[in-house]
């Protein structure tokens, strides 16, 4: 695993930042456009943005949550003391909400991996400021049983794992433009 500084984002910056860190799916980078556009508002908005790259040797075993978990702890450890601290997860890095619970940092979940037990339970306990964001034609996206304080929940109608709308680019960018505003709402919040 490996961090970088989003491009734009002062690698100097005065006092305690407002610190976010964009943790990548198992095979969607975080410059892919679901955390592409996310990571450009938080710069936007004068957060110092931390992305994580996951290596040829990176390889989460028996322990995926805790693979996770290391790689978003680590890419804090890295990053400067920060006033405010928030996750900014798709698929695969969703896996680090047990993490952000413990950690009492909020997160924006981008098709969250919500079939997953543990997730689950750390999601009904939860009490913090999170955005969750899913497609209803996605196989992970089963929101039904967990409670309302577990965070905001957007769902978009129709779209798939990646947002999508199968065989309509048009109403695919639409679903996705959906995810963003939601973001920007939670960030303004």
């Amino acid at each position: 695993m490996e961090t970088f500084l989003w491009p734009g984002c002062a690698s100097d910056p005065q006092g305690e930042p407002k610190v976010a860190v964009l943790v990548p799916g198992a095979g969607y980078k975080v410059e892919s456009p679901l955390l592409f556009w996310p990571a450009e508002q938080l710069k936007d908005r004068g957060w110092q943005v931390h992305g994580i790259r996951w290596t040829e040797d990176d390889e989460p075993g028996d322990d995926p949550r805790g693979f996770a978990a290391r790689a978003v702890e680590q890419a804090f450890a890295g990053a400067p003391r920060a006033a405010e601290r928030l996750i900014v997860a798709k698929s695969f890095g969703t896996l680090a909400i047990p993490w952000a619970e413990e950690a009492q940092v909020p997160g924006v979940w981008l098709t969250p991996i919500l079939t997953d037990g543990v997730i689950r339970r750390t999601l009904t306990g939860t009490r913090k400021r999170d955005l969750l964001i899913g497609g209803s034609k996605d196989k992970l996206w089963v929101i039904d049983g967990l409670s309302e304080t577990a965070g905001t929940f957007v769902e978009i109608p129709g779209a798939d794992h990646s947002l999508q709308i199968p065989n309509d680019w048009r109403a695919s960018l639409s679903s996705q433009v959906q995810a963003f505003t939601a973001v920007e709402s939670f960030l303004a919040g």
